[in-house]
């Protein structure tokens, strides 16, 4: 009897020590993800797309990976499209639309991406902006560290480096709010070092955390800085890149007035500041230049910080299986369409992102693609949950980017009028802008409330200076769109 037992508990033994080597092996299996981002950079502010622009690891990451060249926000500004991508969930859905105060944790439709990896038993360290809007935990994250915009338990600049704070909102001080001035764009060259920039600071954080590492549990690492937004003071070194480069900055159309339906008087300027209008048609040429020039040279300071924390995550073992996501949150108008800057509109440069998959765990058949199906940053939720095994939820109307998985148009909205909303659908060729009299739920909206529209051919007007909503050579393919788009919205339920 005695023996018989013991045989029986010396199996369960070797029954849990397997089941235990089976759950450590699975975890060890999954692949690291590093999230890597910043703020407001242009899709076309790439080599690939833009020779004048010096970014050469993330021109690494497109010749390795997977480059999605149709990408789009759901969202034009920081809070409603960061809301829109770290819960996979489109602006109407989770109930953020505008730069405006987020929801508190137990108000949240659905898990933020962070805390579905710790949940998944991730290691998960996030440094840099997330833009929560809202007093909010770190939202899944075990190691923080901020630049701006507290998080209860982050470590923040201002209480580690105080003086080094101070130092950068002195230097920014006349950038006017969000230094988004008009002096703010044409910048200067910083006299701060760089460890003294949020960036410089949150990205020496996390080297800092990267060498000391030593969990054995896979890693979502999140490296996300504030900048290419502006205010435009470049760190001394990377201006150099450019110096004798011929710098083209934004043409204007010939009109007497700005002619943006959709968008038309939507943040045209800056507290305290001269309106972008008034002073960029005053401005010089080389006003234009060294603020065009400058907005580059902060996405290679950018471009240098990721390329050095991939080599440190490499070094570390840590990219040996790995799946490597680079996005932005939206785009920058850079003065383009009749003197329009930053985002806040539904034309290309603001809707329009870069999104690309890289690393060792990317299977081999999308290394060195580019990827023209209409993708968007609800897609990075389901994308990264998919490649590390993790159950997605069935709610989520994202896609899985690598998948066949495919949609038939991009979707984004603007609600910055009172009283009105607009809806873009987009595919590579066309682009349909509705303005819409507005409802508190997106599905609610049927074509009665339709009050204006755009309609763009994008691969003949690509600066959409040429409106041709009810245009009767395009009637067919804009009915087309305006079916799909409000079908679109029907299927947008607030979760």
């Amino acid at each position: 009897m005695y023996h018989s037992t013991a045989i029986i508990f010396l199996g369960l033994i070797i029954m849990v020590n397997s089941c235990s080597t089976k759950v450590e092996t699975e975890s060890q299996n999954r692949p690291n993800i590093i999230f890597l981002m910043d703020d407001q950079h242009r899709w076309d502010a790439l080599k690939v797309e833009n020779n004048s622009v010096v970014t050469p690891n993330l021109d690494e990451l497109v010749k390795e990976g997977i480059r999605f060249s149709q990408a789009v926000c759901q969202a034009p500004m920081c809070v409603a499209s960061r809301y829109s991508m770290m819960l996979g969930l489109y602006p109407n859905q989770v109930g953020i639309l505008r730069n405006e105060p987020g929801l508190p944790d137990d108000k949240l439709p659905n898990i933020p991406l962070a805390q579905a990896f710790k949940n998944a038993g991730y290691e998960t360290a996030g440094f840099g902006k997330t833009h929560w809007s809202v007093e909010c935990s770190t939202r899944g994250f075990e190691t923080r560290y901020i630049g701006q915009v507290r998080e209860k338990g982050a470590n923040m600049m201002i209480d580690i480096d105080p003086e080094a704070k101070k130092e950068y909102d002195k230097e920014t001080l006349a950038y006017g709010p969000g230094e988004e001035g008009n002096l703010g764009y044409i910048g200067e060259t910083s006299s701060l070092k760089e460890e003294h920039h949020r960036d410089g600071w949150v990205f020496n954080r996390c080297l800092e955390y990267i060498e000391k590492r030593s969990d054995k549990r896979p890693l979502f690492l999140y490296l996300s800085f504030l900048k290419p937004h502006a205010g435009h003071n470049v760190p001394k070194g990377f201006e150099a890149p450019y110096d004798g480069k011929s710098i083209t900055y934004s043409t204007q159309p010939d009109w007497d007035s700005d002619l943006s339906p959709h968008a038309k008087g939507v943040n045209t300027g800056r507290q305290g500041n001269q309106p972008y209008t008034e002073f960029w048609k005053n401005a010089t040429e080389d006003q234009w230049k060294q603020m065009t020039m400058r907005y580059y040279a902060n996405c290679t300071w950018i471009d240098d910080m990721f390329g050095i924390t991939l080599k440190h995550l490499k070094e570390k073992g840590l990219l040996d299986n790995a799946l490597i996501v680079y996005v932005s949150d939206h785009g920058e108008m850079l003065g383009e369409r009749y003197y329009r800057f930053n985002k806040y509109c539904l034309y290309e440069s603001s809707v329009r992102v870069p999104l690309i998959l890289a690393g060792s765990a990317l299977p081999k058949e999308f290394a060195g693609k580019t990827d023209k199906r209409p993708a968007e940053l609800i897609d990075i939720y389901p994308t990264l949950l998919h490649s590390a095994g993790i159950d997605v939820p069935e709610t989520l109307p994202g896609l899985n980017l690598l998948s066949s998985e495919s949609r038939s148009g991009n979707f984004c909205a603007l609600h910055e009028r009172k009283n009105e909303a607009a809806f873009m659908w987009r595919t590579e060729q066309y682009k349909l802008i509705l303005r819409m009299n507005r409802k508190a739920n997106a599905n609610e909206y049927d074509k009665s409330d339709i009050i204006g529209g755009e309609f763009y051919e994008l691969d003949k007007d690509p600066q959409e200076w040429s409106n041709l909503y009810g245009n009767e050579e395009f009637k067919v393919q804009q009915n087309t769109m305006v079916n799909d788009l409000m079908e679109h919205l029907k299927k947008l339920e607030r979760i």
